[in-house]
């Protein structure tokens, strides 16, 4: 069964997909893939309309120097690597969550204690709605993105609604709309 949500061929009967974790139940209800607008460019352009970041470090990167880095970067995020390959991902939420209270770790413990182990990814070529539906139902707001020739960057749920907040389809509709605006004075002068 051909997912309507990303294209991938799922066994038949499958309740999600397997690339995109799209509920395939609701998507056979679904009318089919609009031609134009919103829809179409969700459903079909892929992650390199979206902004995209990156920050990396290693995995035995002191937890302080990654927290600076990212506060210098202004970043969310940074992905841990070893040789070039993705192993974790570390987010601002750790520090907050793990290096603070009773059990607190120390800050010179290495960033490889407190990533999250092989996170979830996107290729470049995967669809917006893709990325939505893996950052959703997973509660991300950071994903990885493996590009085609193998170096990784970053897309958030921000870099998502970015993107549908400034393309052109919302310039035309919203110029398509009649704009009433009310005026004290043209009001008083109807009664």
């Amino acid at each position: 069964m051909i997912c309507l949500s990303c294209g991938h061929n799922n066994i038949k009967g499958a309740d999600r997909c397997d690339e995109c974790m799209t509920c395939c139940v609701s998507l056979m209800c679904r009318a089919p893939r609009s031609s134009k607008g919103l829809a179409r460019s969700v459903m079909e352009d892929n992650l390199n309309r979206l902004e995209q970041e990156f920050l990396g470090v290693t995995q035995n990167t002191p937890v302080r120097e990654v927290v600076k880095e990212m506060k210098e970067a202004r970043l969310g995020c940074a992905l841990v690597l070893d040789g070039g390959k993705l192993v974790g991902i570390f987010t601002e939420r750790y520090p907050l969550n793990k290096l603070t209270g009773k059990t607190a770790s120390p800050q010179d413990t290495a960033a490889k204690n407190l990533m999250s182990e092989n996170p979830e990814m996107l290729r470049e070529i995967d669809s917006v709605a893709t990325a939505s539906n893996k950052m959703l139902p997973g509660r991300y707001r950071h994903i990885p993105v493996k590009k085609a020739e193998g170096s990784y960057s970053v897309t958030s749920i921000k870099h998502v609604l970015k993107y549908i907040a400034k393309e052109e389809w919302l310039a035309v509709k919203w110029a398509s709309i009649r704009v009433r605006t009310f005026s004290p004075a043209s009001h008083l002068s109807r009664r």
